[in-house]
């Protein structure tokens, strides 16, 4: 697959579903992304897409894309999402992908120092705060000052929005965390 043309970018912004991803891929374009990481991948479709935009949009770089997931023992109600699927299908983009499998907020820790500069960090609702708080302590050293991180919030039922977290609030629940540690 090459990088999507501008019909095909043009669909995602304006028709794609679900609504609230639409400006993932505005904020793809916008900010000329190359390094991604997903807590928690959304679907294999939505990262795919990911990468196809940010490799259109790019400075000519590879993209690079990295997702923590729970793949295989995702709970029940989430899409499936086997590992070996996911890998084929992001691998066809031609991006450098890397999917790491397991409890998301305990495997980011091991590979943070690994993903330094990444350009966008986008945050699953099922990753709540609480199992992030081991985690929060190394998302700091994974961003530059225009590291775009969102979050992803439950609004109602099948409804959700991405939430802007500040460098300045991820760094201020680090130090919750490196404070409650010394506690």
């Amino acid at each position: 697959m090459a990088a999507i043309g501008m019909l095909g970018y043009a669909r995602l912004v304006f028709l794609s579903q679900p609504k609230h991803e639409r400006q993932l891929y505005q904020q793809v374009r916008r900010r000329k992304v190359q390094r991604m990481v997903e807590v928690g991948i959304g679907s294999a479709k939505r990262a795919i897409h990911l990468i196809e935009t940010a490799q259109r949009y790019s400075r000519g770089e590879a993209v690079s894309y990295t997702g923590f997931d729970w793949f295989e023992e995702r709970e029940s109600g989430a899409e499936p999402l086997p590992l070996i699927h996911a890998h084929r299908q992001l691998q066809l983009t031609g991006g450098r992908v890397r999917l790491v499998p397991g409890f998301p907020p305990a495997t980011l820790p091991q590979l943070a120092n690994s993903l330094q500069r990444t350009d966008m960090i986008l945050l699953s609702h099922r990753v709540d705060d609480d199992a992030m708080h081991r985690a929060w302590y190394y998302m700091p050293r994974m961003c530059h000052s225009e590291t775009l991180v969102l979050r992803e919030v439950a609004i109602g039922d099948n409804e959700f929005r991405f939430d802007v977290l500040s460098i300045a609030e991820l760094e201020r629940r680090s130090a919750d965390r490196t404070s409650r540690q010394a506690a």
